[in-house]
């Protein structure tokens, strides 16, 4: 087990030298934002070195969890959830704009809320669109009620 866990440091180290070695031509693409607003300068950079470090770490460390094994099914959840939570955040105003009507006060695209959890909500208070309706119905063919068992009410 010794040996997996320093192939895996070595593996993860040098995808971190990579994506330094990625951000240098990220940064210089993204000078004449720096012009434009250097307050949103910083954002982009660290947008950037999220993504690009999470393409190569993510994958290493799951699989590293695998070879591991302990607690594999609640990693699995836990997994599962902050994926969902980051999707809500992503594309927020995209279901926003399809998936509820204008009448609903539980938006997409809050922090700490699953995507569930706000189809829940507003197929509870009757604010899907047709399109939100299909989607839910589309989750309840994998786990029944799945939107509205995923309701955490809001404090």
């Amino acid at each position: 087990m010794k040996t997996v866990k320093v192939l895996f440091t070595v593996m993860a180290l040098l995808w971190l030298v990579i994506t330094a070695g990625c951000m240098i031509p990220v940064s210089l693409g993204l000078t004449p934002f720096l012009f434009i607003s250097k307050k949103y300068y910083g954002e982009w950079i660290l947008f950037f070195f999220a993504c690009i470090s999470a393409i190569g770490i993510f994958p290493l460390g799951f699989l590293y969890r695998i070879v591991k094994w302990e607690e594999f099914e609640s990693y699995l959840r836990h997994v599962s959830l902050n994926i969902d939570i980051t999707g809500n955040i992503v594309v927020g105003a995209l279901l926003n704009d399809n998936f509820i009507t204008e009448e609903s006060t539980h938006k997409f695209g809050v922090t700490q809320e699953t995507i569930s959890d706000n189809l829940g909500e507003n197929e509870r208070d009757q604010t899907l669109t047709e399109f939100g309706k299909r989607f839910t119905n589309l989750l309840s063919v994998f786990d029944f009620d799945h939107a509205k068992k995923s309701i955490v009410e809001d404090k």
